[in-house]
């Protein structure tokens, strides 16, 4: 199944692309579609927290990606 994804912040930085369309098996989880990402970009993948949005909202990572889904990918935020 095609999924949109979009990367923000450093991750932009990171992949060289705003956003794109992955190829990812149907029933693929969040956690898995974070691990897919991180496979695919190793600066991705050395960072320890990775923040995943579905359509807009932070799920749990066993929740399951549908096709036509926006996946967002965030680094952490720190800040005061």
């Amino acid at each position: 199944m095609r999924v949109r994804v979009k990367y923000f912040a450093s991750f932009r930085d990171m992949t060289g692309k705003t956003e794109e369309t992955l190829d990812v098996p149907e029933g693929v989880t969040v956690e898995g579609f974070r691990e897919h990402v991180k496979g695919l970009y190793e600066k991705i993948a050395r960072r320890d927290q990775v923040l995943v949005a579905v359509n807009g909202v932070f799920m749990p990572l066993r929740t399951v990606v549908r096709e036509g889904d926006d996946v967002a990918f965030f680094p952490p935020v720190s800040g005061g």
